[in-house]
């Protein structure tokens, strides 16, 4: 049985599909949650959901007038992420743009990574009874494997390291060779 900190982390992913939904655009789980989803339950508590959302800054208005008429006023924070929060519990909306690769501006102007669009999973998934947009195993492994791409003040922790193990297991399940997933990827950050 999940915990009552998860079921209200599982109430706000079903808000997050209902709201991305009624304005068109879709969110994409990744970071902790995405492990979970994979396994098709959740593995451990959580301090926050993140996502990767289509179009946020477009979209951020409307996003956070709809976030606070369900009780979760939202922030815009210092990076242009959207941050809806409630009772101790957040998430955290990053910036995603689609073309023939996917644009994460994930550091205001300052930096971007791009990805194949195939990274992101064309449908959702069951989950713990919702349906939820997921990222593919392999841009979870990129961001978990070196965190400090997207923040260079990243200490990595022992559940990531963990995480990175499965992740591991998952991609070569799909015969994808983990160590060529960086040649897919494009990085660019301004320097300080």
């Amino acid at each position: 049985m999940a915990s009552r900190r998860s079921r209200a982390y599982l109430a706000a992913m079903r808000l997050v599909e209902r709201i991305s939904a009624e304005l068109g655009t879709t969110s994409y789980v990744w970071g902790g949650f995405a492990l979970d989803v994979y396994e098709g339950r959740v593995l451990r508590e959580h301090d926050d959901i993140d996502y990767l959302t289509v179009d946020l800054p477009a979209l951020k208005p409307q996003l956070a007038g709809l976030f606070a008429a369900h009780g979760w006023p939202a922030k815009e924070l210092s990076n242009g992420d959207l941050s809806p929060r409630r009772h101790g519990l957040k998430m955290q909306l990053g910036q995603i743009a689609l073309g023939a690769r996917v644009r994460w501006t994930y550091d205001g102007d300052r930096g971007y990574l791009e990805f194949p669009l195939a990274w992101l999973r064309p449908h959702p998934v069951r989950f713990c009874g919702l349906e939820v947009h997921v990222v593919e195993p392999e841009l979870e492994y990129v961001t978990k494997c070196c965190p400090q791409l997207l923040n260079p003040d990243w200490r990595l922790r022992e559940r990531e390291i963990a995480a990175r193990e499965r992740l591991r297991a998952l991609l070569w399940a799909k015969g994808v060779d983990p160590e060529a997933l960086y040649a897919r990827i494009t990085l660019w950050r301004e320097a300080p």
